[in-house]
C-alpha cells in the first residue's frame, strides 16, 4: 500500500514541480491563478491536469490548440513516481527523521530537472536540501557531523577553484553550492564515490553525444543533473557507490 501511495504522491509532486520548472523564473505566476496552456493561454479544465493520464489521453498535444506539450511534464512525473515508489518498496513507510530521505529525494529530482532544463540550481532548493540534512545530522548522527561538514567544505573548495580557473566555463557556481549539500548528505568517502559516478556518467554521455554529432567539445553539460542523479542512485542502492568509493578512496579512521 505504501508503494502505491508513494507512486501517486510522486505523480502529483512531479506535476506541480514541472509547472514550476517550465515557468522558471516566474514562480509567482505558477503559484497564482488557473493553469493555462503556454501556447494558446486557454484555461485548463481539471481533466486536463490529471498527472500523466491527461498527457497520454491528448497524445502529448494541447486539447484546444493542438500544439505539442513539453515532454518535461510526463518525464518529471514518471521519474518522481519511480524514485519515490522504489524507495518505499525498498525501505518502507516514512518514519521519524528517516522520512527526511523522501524529502531529499524530491529535492534531488527537482534539482536534476532544473539543471537539465535551464542549467540552473535554485538556491532555495539547494539551501533547503543542505539545511534539512544538517538538522538530521545534528539530531541523529552528531558523531558524523565533522566528517560531513569537512567533506562538503572541501568539495566546495575544489569546485570553487575549478570555477575560478575556468571563469565559469567548466561549471556553474550552483555546483559549488551543491557540493556542500552533497558532502553533508553522504560524508567521506561516500560523497567522493557519488562525485566520481557523476563525472564518469557525464563523460560517457558527452562522448556518446559527440560520436552522434549531437554535441562538440565545447558543449556545456549540466553537471548538477549528473550529480543529483548519482546521489539518487546512492540513496536507493548505496552498495555499488560505496564499493566505488572503497576502490579509490581510503577510509579515514
Amino acid at each position: 500500500m505504501i508503494v502505491v501511495v508513494a507512486i501517486l504522491a510522486g505523480l502529483v509532486l512531479g506535476s506541480f514541480l514541472s509547472v514550476l520548472i517550465e515557468r522558471w523564473p516566474a514562480w509567482r505566476g505558477a503559484l497564482a491563478g488557473r493553469s493555462q496552456c503556454p501556447q494558446c493561454s486557454h484555461v485548463l479544465a481539471w481533466y486536463d491536469l490529471i498527472p500523466l493520464v491527461s498527457w497520454i489521453l491528448v497524445g502529448g498535444k494541447c486539447r484546444y490548440c493542438r500544439q505539442s506539450i513539453s515532454k518535461l511534464y510526463p518525464a518529471l512525473e514518471i521519474v518522481m513516481a519511480t524514485v519515490l515508489g522504489l524507495y518505499a518498496y525498498l525501505y518502507g513507510a516514512p518514519s521519524g527523521w528517516f522520512a527526511v530521505d523522501y524529502v531529499v529525494l524530491i529535492l534531488l529530482v527537482a534539482l536534476f530537472f532544473f539543471d537539465f532544463r535551464h542549467q540552473v540550481l535554485p538556491d532555495v532548493i539547494v539551501g533547503t536540501l543542505g539545511g534539512i540534512v544538517l538538522l538530521r545530522l545534528i539530531s541523529m548522527r552528531a558523531d558524523l557531523l565533522v566528517n560531513a561538514l569537512a567533506t562538503g567544505v572541501l568539495l566546495a573548495a575544489l569546485l570553487g577553484l575549478l570555477y575560478i580557473i575556468s571563469k565559469g566555463r567548466w561549471l556553474g557556481f550552483g555546483d559549488v553550492k551543491l557540493a556542500i549539500a552533497i558532502g553533508l548528505l553522504f560524508g567521506y568517502p561516500m560523497a567522493v564515490g557519488v562525485t566520481l559516478l557523476a563525472i564518469w556518467s557525464g563523460a560517457l554521455v558527452g562522448v556518446v553525444m559527440i560520436a552522434r554529432r549531437r554535441a562538440t567539445m565545447h558543449t556545456a553539460l549540466p553537471f548538477g543533473s549528473f550529480w543529483t542523479a548519482a546521489a539518487i542512485i546512492a540513496i536507493l542502492t548505496p552498495g555499488p557507490v560505496a564499493f566505488l568509493s572503497g576502490l579509490f578512496i581510503p577510509v579515514l579512521k
